[in-house]
């Protein structure tokens, strides 16, 4: 692309706007070019003082005493091996940012997985990330099809025998809550699940209401996570 429009004299620039660990470089840059850096600093605080929330709550968990956490696609459980979320994604990112241990935190990117490993690993939580617009996200007014896909792992032949199925512990969030600039937004619905005594105060809905409102400048509305915590 850049050798077709250096002769034109159109200058490229690339960012990613993705990664948390450049995501705010990226940012101050954009911010240059459209005269926001005003803005994008206080973006950017903001969101800072949000992780250290999170962070400053969970600081002192002792490796015993926090929560084992397994991640999986909601497309993969109609499957006989299940996609988890691994090192290198937002979601593992979430996941130990709110505390918890994510029991594939050894593994790379979305390994699959047989049902023995997950046994084998018992975990005590289990999140089901979603991009699926008919179950979780913007548009979706109720939690009808989100209490399916939870009832449906429940009663799940394999998951059904750990710590997280037979407690009902089992969660569904949008996975669009993850990611660049997003991945704490989604930290705090995976915290207050994991360590509901720690965050009592905390609203994940009306953290994301702000986000939405403030900085974004559009309503608020959809379910993003269920059951809500």
């Amino acid at each position: 692309m850049e050798d077709n429009l250096k002769p034109a004299g159109i200058k490229v620039i690339r960012l990613d706007l993705y990664k948390p660990e450049t995501y705010d470089n990226d940012l101050k840059t954009l911010a240059k070019i459209f005269g926001r850096v005003k803005t994008a600093d206080e973006f950017i605080q903001w969101k800072a003082e949000k992780i250290a929330l999170v962070a400053d709550r969970v600081k002192d968990l002792k490796p015993e005493n926090k929560v084992k956490v397994f991640g999986i696609w909601n497309s993969s459980l109609t499957g006989t091996t299940w996609k988890t979320f691994a090192q290198n994604t937002s979601i593992h990112q979430g996941l130990e940012a709110a505390g918890g241990i994510n029991v594939a935190r050894d593994m790379k990117d979305y390994p699959q997985i047989n049902p023995e490993w997950i046994l084998d690993k018992n975990p005590d939580i289990i999140v089901i990330g979603t991009y699926d617009k008919d179950v979780l996200g913007y548009a979706v007014k109720d939690n009808t099809n989100a209490a399916k896909l939870r009832d449906s792992a429940i009663t799940n032949a394999v998951l059904s025998k750990t710590n997280a199925g037979k407690n009902k512990k089992i969660y569904i969030i949008n996975t669009k809550l993850f990611g660049g600039c997003k991945t704490y937004l989604g930290t705090f619905y995976l915290a207050k699940w994991m360590y509901p005594d720690r965050f009592k105060d905390v609203n994940p809905d009306q953290v994301l209401k702000e986000y939405f409102e403030k900085w974004l400048g559009i309503p608020f509305k959809g379910v993003w996570a269920y059951p809500a915590p």
